[in-house]
């Protein structure tokens, strides 16, 4: 039994004074006063920092952090015709490891503690799946491999490495699951790719999967207005209206940006009790638009943040996705008081651990100890007296001290603990050699 302290400590919706955090193995068992915590447990104190949840990132492609700076001030067509597919066709398993070690050693120094990594580059198996696992395991974060479903005849010009036969798809799905079965910090989900790269039948098939391992299931849908043109032309109907005409929304189903969608659509999705990724920092650097983030927390809809794939942000901070999800709500209303901050931070935190289905996202007995600990030296975080605001809209970087995943430290006084920085910078120049910015 260990007991961890800090000057401050984010419990029950507040900074309090004097707590200690009292753990077991990889949980936290109760946050207690100082006076109570149990006689000769083991004390580790972070000093003058605030602890807080560690944050959850829904939505990623860790590969794609290799892309960043080649794909900006882009068109979407131009970003994936021109960058995407070419750039990601160069990579071997050597390169998809590097990408995911950079990608998840710049999340845990941001304060991530769990992040999604939807994955599709599967060149016929999960060889490449099990690199990305890897290099989570050599980085420390807890990770949720979305293994994607992308068809074989997918009307796109997407590189045949996405692509699988569903069945197949599936099958591989579930043997990666059972590999992994026994790992508390792995969890393998279904993730059908899109309506334009799945179809309803895969997406199905997707979900029973998720119903069988029990897990969420993702789908990127209706992210920007081309997709919304395009399903309405194959199919005769909107993104939402068609999987609802199919039988396809679900609790289980977990819809990533879902940006191109009315009142009426909303309503379904609240209805079937669908999870949305909101991904304010990617769609907004894409030019896709702006997700309504007001009008689904109205609905009582589950909500999650992503910071989506490197070169879709060029960021990995769930932190940065809470201000820049408040200020874009604020200014697409008009209203400064559209989401506030307690809300950015709990979609961020508990909201992307609901979503999906993890013990983590609180500092409460339970929950996974998956910690931050912010340096409240930090000019960022002051004046003190604002500081639960502050997290949200002014704090830096600079301010992650400590970070620990499952009870193990993998950020220690600003520095990652498990994997050396010099070599993830010379994994990335091995991985990018010769790649030029056109």
């Amino acid at each position: 039994m260990r007991v961890l302290r800090g000057a401050l400590v984010w419990t029950n919706g507040a900074f309090e004074e004097g707590r200690s955090i009292v753990l077991e193995g990889d949980q936290i068992l109760e946050v207690v006063t100082h006076a109570e915590a149990p006689a000769g447990a083991n004390v580790e104190d972070w000093g003058e920092v605030a602890i807080v949840p560690g944050t959850v990132n829904a939505h990623g492609h860790a590969f794609q952090n290799l892309l960043k700076g080649f794909a900006d001030d882009r068109t979407f067509a131009s970003w994936r015709d021109d960058v995407l597919y070419p750039l990601s066709g160069r990579l071997d398993r050597v390169g998809i490891y590097a990408g995911a070690l950079f990608a998840f050693s710049e999340a845990v120094l941001a304060g991530v503690t769990t992040t999604v990594d939807f994955f599709y580059l599967h060149d016929g198996g999960n060889e490449n799946a099990e690199a990305v696992i890897r290099a989570a395991e050599d980085v420390g974060v807890r990770l949720v491999l979305a293994r994607a479903l992308y068809d074989l005849d997918a009307a796109t010009a997407a590189p045949a490495r996405y692509r699988e036969d569903a069945a197949t798809s599936v099958q591989r799905l579930k043997d990666l699951a059972e590999t992994y079965a026994g790992d508390a910090l792995v969890s393998v989900q279904p993730a059908p790719h899109s309506l334009h790269a799945a179809s309803p039948a895969t997406i199905a098939l997707a979900l029973e999967a998720a119903e069988e391992l029990d897990v969420p299931c993702h789908l990127h849908l209706a992210e920007a207005s081309y997709e919304r043109e395009q399903i309405m032309s194959r199919y005769g109907t909107t993104p939402v209206r068609l999987l609802a005409r199919e039988g396809l929304l679900d609790r289980r189903l977990v819809t990533v940006h879902t940006v191109w969608v009315d009142d009426e659509e909303l309503d379904l999705l609240a209805d079937a009790g669908a999870g949305v990724v909101h991904c304010p920092g990617a769609n907004a650097f894409l030019g896709d638009g702006v997700a309504r983030l007001p009008e689904m927390l109205a609905r009582g809809m589950r909500v999650g943040l992503g910071p989506d794939g490197g070169c879709a942000n060029n960021r990995q901070s769930v932190f940065d996705e809470m201000r820049q999800g408040s200020l874009l709500a604020k200014a697409l209303s008009t209203d400064g008081s559209a989401i506030d901050a307690a809300t950015a931070f709990r979609l961020g935190t508990a909201g992307g651990a609901d979503l999906l289905g993890l013990a983590v996202g609180e500092v409460a007995p339970g929950r996974r100890a998956d910690l931050v600990g912010r340096d409240l030296n930090d000019l960022s975080l002051h004046p003190l007296a604002t500081l639960d605001r502050l997290i949200v809209y002014s704090m830096q970087a600079t301010a992650v001290a400590w970070v620990m995943v499952g009870g193990e430290l993998v950020v220690s006084e600003h520095r990652t603990t498990k994997i050396d920085p010099a070599e993830v910078r010379s994994r990335v120049e091995e991985a990018t050699r010769g790649w030029t910015r056109d």
